[in-house]
């Protein structure tokens, strides 16, 4: 007998397994253990929501057929729709055909002609993935099967075949990729690029991560016609206030290559350490100190300038010098105390310095007593001590100690109108030597020295404020003279006296620990222009100058002004400028003039500098140029092109160090940008100093979004 259920809304309730299976809808009927909806309804298991055009479930299987308009959601991951769908909800096994569905996390589409599900484990027939619009996708991978781990929220799949619009471009026999982000290990985008003199080259990452507080990234590569070789990163967050990262190289060149370039290494090899922790003594001591502790580290060494070449294809993004500083800070601070440790290392790429005479700071102790007012906010004391160690492997080595303690009177007269403050600072420095002299120096020439000075200076200051309609004008000029005090010589500092100072020729190595300098009288008057307008600092101006007076004669110190200026919501302009009164010319200037409205972005900077550097071939100082010309802009076209470039040109030199031009399509799920760049890159050769190749390179990237992209290359190098 066949009984009929109608009512306004009818709902079927049964559990399996202890969840609850719920059938609702506005029309159906049953018969024994079988029930059929056929008005709007919807099955609710678990996460899982099951609607279609009728639904039918078997209370003593567990098993729910779905036809028409079949749409499934699991909340927070996917929708899945369907013409017919077959659910064993015992069992957990699902059959759906034809087959679409959108990852809720990373709006990436599948499409299958069936697919059969158990578990957390779907596998799929034949069909096609993308990120873009289904009814006409931009981009799409076609694959022969495919499965997906709703678990692990990976997909892999198998025969790929890239599609751009409708014209094949890429083959994979297999490919995979997560549909959320995951951190997991396993093979990360490769980067592919063609070389005139390096041949084809390759890399490919593969990713590690085994626990949730470290991983390591190992990107082998070969260049064909160059070598190969390969470099690590081991990164990781030991506690909750540190983290760290751990870089290891090695490139072996072919012998061939190193003949053609005169290279002074045939492998080029090093390594770099970063690492900052926010609290060390409490979480590595258990010191329960008031204030905070900390230290930094950021330390690298390498054979040559090759190591930072070849670190990825791009030669472009690396920043190479001829010089590599490390250090190593750790401090310890209270509310009245500071304590600091810095270790400071200088390697010189290139083979005109020599390692071995090369000074370095191993380390600098400092301590720090910070300001304390006295009588009211009258009288301000502070103080500092540091021990240095300027240490070297060869040659003579020296540790300096210094003392220093500012003590400041200050008042206000004339209603606040008038700030007043006289400054009296005592220091004092001692050096001692030790080490075995370098060939031809006399130790004799180094003897222990102590020096001491007391300064006096007065300062005069104000602040004005002028407001007027559209904006406030602010004006704090100051005025100071510093009266060079008692001085007090004895042994290395009263032996070098007059000769390794600015006053004095130069001396030869002794001075190479002589930073004293003769003390002069010095006047400093400054002025510092604010205008705000609607709120906001619309400019700033601050120009100072200084005279300084010794006993035979007075002159002036450089006129320097600096200037940051937004002339409009889109213009900006910022200055820097250096007067020598002396020499009667610029000795430095920076300009850099910036124009953004959101649509176009563009900005031109000049950097200018002229200064003088001791030659010690013609035993006297001579002038030293630079002039060096940056230019950048961008033109967004639409909301899908934007064009750009940049050039670098040193004009001194006449010398274009850097060249760009390119564009960049992007859509919601796919970009493409096309760049050809020109750029001169440092080499070390068995010659003398360090020379540069040019490099042009043409790139080509093109990324799939949510699934990720690549980068070619083709460079092109020349010799200079």
């Amino acid at each position: 007998m066949r009984n009929y259920l109608i009512l306004g809304v009818a709902s079927v309730t049964a559990l399996i397994g202890g969840d609850r299976v719920e059938l609702i809808s506005t029309n159906m009927d049953a018969n024994g253990s079988l029930v059929h909806a056929h008005t709007s309804p919807v099955i609710v298991y678990q996460d899982q929501i099951l609607s279609a055009d009728e639904l039918t479930y078997d209370r003593n299987t567990s098993i729910i057929e779905a036809k028409g308009e079949v749409n499934l959601f699991k909340a927070g991951q996917y929708h899945v729709v369907s013409e017919y769908s077959r659910l064993n909800l015992e069992s957990d096994t699902r059959y759906s055909k034809p087959y679409y569905m959108i990852d809720q996390s990373s709006n990436a589409w599948m499409s299958s002609d069936e697919a059969n599900g158990c578990q957390n484990k779907i596998d799929l027939a034949s069909g096609m993935v993308s990120g873009c619009n289904s009814t006409d996708p931009l981009w799409k991978i076609h694959f022969s099967s495919a499965d997906y781990d709703t678990e692990s929220m990976w997909v892999n799949i198998y025969n790929a075949r890239l599609y751009i619009q409708d014209v094949p471009v890429m083959y994979f026999p297999y490919f995979g990729y997560p549909t959320d982000h995951t951190r997991r290990s396993g093979l990360l985008m490769p980067s592919f690029g063609l070389s005139n003199v390096e041949g084809v080259y390759y890399e490919q990452p593969i990713y590690f991560a085994p626990s949730n507080w470290w991983d390591a990234e190992f990107r082998p590569q070969i260049r064909t016609s160059r070598g190969s070789g390969m470099y690590a990163d081991f990164r990781f967050v030991d506690t909750a206030s540190s983290k760290g990262s751990i870089r290891l190289g090695y490139f072996k060149e072919q012998s061939d290559y190193v003949s053609h370039y005169n290279l002074a290494n045939d492998q080029h090899y090093g390594y770099g350490v970063k690492y900052q922790h926010s609290a060390i003594l409490k979480e590595w001591f258990n010191l329960d100190l008031e204030g905070e502790s900390g230290l930094y580290v950021n330390g690298s060494w390498m054979n040559d300038v090759d190591y930072l070449n070849l670190q990825q294809s791009n030669e472009t993004k690396n920043v190479t010098s001829n010089q590599i500083f490390s250090r190593i800070n750790g401090y310890y601070s209270s509310e009245d105390n500071y304590a600091g440790a810095y270790f400071k290392h200088y390697q010189y790429l290139d083979e005109a310095v020599a390692y071995s005479q090369t000074i370095q700071t191993l380390p600098t102790l400092h301590y720090h007593r910070y300001l304390e007012n006295f009588l009211g906010d009258h009288l301000l004391l502070s103080g500092d001590a540091t021990a240095s160690n300027f240490y070297r492997p060869d040659g003579m080595r020296a540790v300096q100690g210094d003392v220093n303690i500012p003590m400041t009177l200050q008042t206000s007269l004339f209603d606040d109108y008038l700030d007043v403050s006289y400054t009296a600072n005592g220091s004092a420095r001692a050096i001692g030597f030790y080490g075995s002299p370098r060939v031809g120096e006399d130790e004799s020439l180094y003897s222990a020295g102590y020096y001491a000075q007391l300064d006096h200076t007065v300062s005069l200051g104000t602040t004005l404020v002028k407001p007027y309609e559209t904006f406030t004008h602010v004006i704090t000029p100051n005025i100071s003279y510093t009266r060079a005090g008692s001085r007090y010589y004895s042994g290395y500092y009263e032996k070098y006296r007059g000769s390794c100072d600015s006053t004095g020729d130069y001396a030869g190595y002794p001075c190479e620990f002589y930073t004293l300098n003769e003390p002069s009288d010095t006047l400093a008057l400054g002025v510092n222009n604010y205008l705000f307008e609607d709120g906001k600092q619309s400019l700033v101006d601050r120009l100072s100058q200084t005279f300084r007076y010794d006993d035979t004669r007075s002159y002036y110190g450089e006129l320097q002004n600096e200037l940051e200026w937004q002339i409009t919501s889109a213009i900006s302009l910022y200055n820097q400028t250096s007067y020598n009164h002396d020499r009667n010319r610029i000795t430095k200037e920076q300009n850099t003039l910036r124009y953004n409205d959101g649509i176009v972005t563009a900005g031109v900077n000049h950097y200018y500098t002229d200064t003088l550097l001791y030659d010690s071939t013609l035993q006297k100082s001579v002038p030293v140029y630079s002039s060096y010309w940056t230019a950048d802009a961008a033109y967004q076209y639409n909301r899908y092109y934007r064009i750009f470039g940049q050039i670098a040109y040193d004009y001194q030199k006449d010398l274009l160090k850097r060249s760009e031009i390119g564009f960049l399509y992007t859509q919601r799920c796919f970009d493409f940008g096309l760049r050809f760049v020109q750029n001169i890159r440092p080499i070390l050769t068995n010659g003398t100093g360090s020379d540069s190749v040019d490099d042009s390179y043409l790139f080509i990237t093109v990324i799939l979004k949510p699934l990720g992209g690549s980068e070619f290359n083709y460079k092109l190098t020349n010799g200079q």
